[in-house]
């Protein structure tokens, strides 16, 4: 197999994992929708799993996103052409929409974009948005992405899934008008360190004590079964098996924060840099208090964790960037 068929059979092969999985989901209840989403226990640790999870997690990142692209470009939203990469099943692109930017969502997932666009169809504030337009296409070789025609390219958790971040920030650049903005918002599964797991598994035993955690953990005493704990939740906590095989998709962690952010530097002119979280994102869906202490649970974590990045106790696993397409000279 020559080097563009091997590219091309892994193409394939990440677009029928995504396409897998939103089936899956969707079968079970899933609405890929920020404002029209519900209760789904289907999910058993993901922050789709309640509506309060999804403001928490998906809408900051969302508005997070939303005052980025304002704050950079200095006209009104109508004006705006957004160009989101990977965006799944549209709940970004969508309410980018309703925010009154004019959208693109693309996505290699066939049924993803299908998805994407059976929700967007039947937005009940579909009268109020702006254009919103969703394609199925390889980034690379879409025909229908004009050179030069987009002010903001983001990146929402897809980034990492490019091996070659050179070819796809060029390719960014490309798309860009001059001074246009891309935004990226990735996980750094590469930063994630044993002690990062070795936190995510005390706090997940301490809950599990009173049935306040999706999955029951055992006391442990001795050392070796400690750090054989350890070892399988880092291995968790970067979407590998415990034999360094990737669980989600062939394209998965392509690439790390070491790989993503000097390319994001060398091509763009940083305007924002921020590290999120560490553990939150990946946490929350577990809880099992009530409904009403689940929330309040996840907002304490949620800024403990802030906290705990921010004092480095923790190392960031998350990061969001903004840069702007400036003249070479």
């Amino acid at each position: 197999m020559n080097r563009d068929d091997e590219n091309n059979e892994r193409l394939l092969q990440e677009g029928l994992a995504f396409d897998q999985q939103i089936d899956e989901r969707i079968a079970h209840g899933h609405i890929p929708d920020l404002r029209r989403t519900k209760p789904c226990d289907y999910f058993y640790n993901n922050s789709w799993r309640r509506p309060g999870y999804v403001q928490l997690d998906f809408y900051e990142q969302f508005t997070l996103i939303r005052d980025a692209i304002s704050a950079g470009m200095s006209r009104k939203p109508q004006e705006i052409r957004v160009l989101e990469v990977g965006c799944g099943p549209g709940y970004l692109s969508l309410e980018l929409a309703r925010a009154g930017f004019q959208v693109t969502g693309l996505d290699l997932s066939e049924r993803c974009i299908q998805i994407a666009s059976k929700f967007a169809d039947e937005d009940p504030w579909i009268s109020e948005r702006g254009i919103l337009r969703y394609i199925a296409g390889d980034y690379y070789t879409c025909d229908r992405l004009d050179i030069g025609s987009y002010d903001v390219v983001v990146f929402l958790g897809a980034l990492h899934h490019f091996q070659d971040q050179s070819k796809v920030l060029q390719r960014s650049r490309d798309l860009l008008k001059t001074g246009g903005l891309i935004v990226a918002h990735e996980p750094a599964r590469d930063r994630i360190t044993r002690g990062n797991a070795a936190f995510a598994h005390l706090l997940s035993t301490i809950l599990s004590l009173n049935n306040n955690f999706y999955t029951e953990q055992a006391l442990l005493a001795r050392r070796s079964e400690l750090l054989d704990k350890v070892e399988n939740v880092f291995s968790a906590l970067r979407y590998e098996n415990d034999s360094g095989e990737k669980t989600q998709s062939i394209n998965d962690n392509d690439a790390g924060y070491a790989e993503m952010y000097p390319e994001l530097r060398s091509t763009f002119e940083q305007i924002r840099f921020e590290w999120r979280y560490s553990f939150f994102h990946e946490f929350i869906g577990g809880l099992r208090f009530d409904e009403e202490k689940n929330l309040q649970v996840a907002e304490f974590l949620k800024e403990m964790d802030r906290i705990l990045v921010e004092t480095e106790v923790l190392q960031g696993t998350e990061f969001f960037f903004v840069g702007r397409k400036e003249v070479k000279l």
